[in-house]
């Protein structure tokens, strides 16, 4: 089965960092691409998913800034990890860096393809870490968490066995630590409304949700990615719920509520 590594997540955006946090960010970056591989366009799978990616980039980051509110939000980069390794082309996984480039892995992307909705299931996980870059959700607590998260999670690929699986769950939470409950509601919430905006169907939000969830029970179920620093429970699920209804009556709501 696909392997769910614990989620590095989505740092806030630091837009004037110093040299020092620079270089750490773009060492981190780079580290992740040479471990796992970038999964280009040079095939017709690659350009297939590529083009889909930047798709869902674009209009949810469009959605994003369509509340006109301060400067425009921006990102740097959007790419697929994969094709390096095939263990770890079965992780399953998304975060961003707080320099503004996103990553999905190809076993995230993947996952989707036998969706009838595979983009607007995209988007939701897209969505959802813009939003904790946008809104600098624990930012300093998320810096050294990534940063000790990183070797757990290609550890625990690797090497597929007992003691990496926990110290890869230590490494989730030590990241989980970083997000409160309600950054995560807000992160679901701003997800919905980019996604809104983007014309996305909201329905497909639960949709992804409940794919994760499925991809992470059985023996996946201590070493679970996207869910392992973003819990799936009753309650978020109902709130998602609620707000889509809210939204496709009309309401208001804000990124933050």
């Amino acid at each position: 089965g696909r392997w769910l590594l614990p989620l590095l997540g989505a740092l806030a955006l630091v837009t004037a960092p110093s040299p020092a946090s620079a270089q750490r960010t773009e060492d981190i970056g780079r580290q992740m691409e040479n471990e796992f591989g970038v999964f280009t366009d040079r095939t017709h799978e690659g350009a297939q998913l590529n083009d889909q990616l930047a798709r869902v980039v674009e209009r949810i980051v469009d959605g994003v800034n369509k509340d006109r509110s301060g400067k425009p939000f921006q990102l740097r980069s959007a790419k697929i990890l994969g094709g390096k390794n095939p263990k770890l082309d079965q992780v399953i996984n998304a975060f961003a860096l707080p320099d503004g480039r996103i990553y999905v892995s190809l076993g995230l992307i993947r996952a989707v393809q036998d969706s009838p909705n595979a983009e607007d299931e995209l988007a939701f996980v897209v969505g959802h870490e813009v939003i904790h870059v946008k809104a600098k959700h624990g930012q300093r607590q998320q810096t050294e968490a990534l940063k000790a998260g990183i070797a757990a999670i290609l550890l625990g690929a690797v090497t597929r066995n007992k003691t990496a699986g926990t110290i890869a769950g230590a490494g989730a939470a030590a990241y989980t630590s970083s997000f409160s409950r309600k950054d995560e509601y807000s992160a679901d919430r701003g997800g919905l409304i980019a996604m809104l905006r983007a014309g996305y169907n909201l329905d497909s939000a639960i949709d992804m949700m409940k794919r994760l969830k499925a991809k992470g029970e059985g023996q996946n179920r201590t070493i679970n990615g996207w869910f392992g620093s973003h819990p799936l429970t009753e309650n978020r699920v109902e709130r998602l719920r609620k707000d889509i209804k809210k939204l496709r009556a009309g309401k208001t709501l804000e990124f933050d509520d």
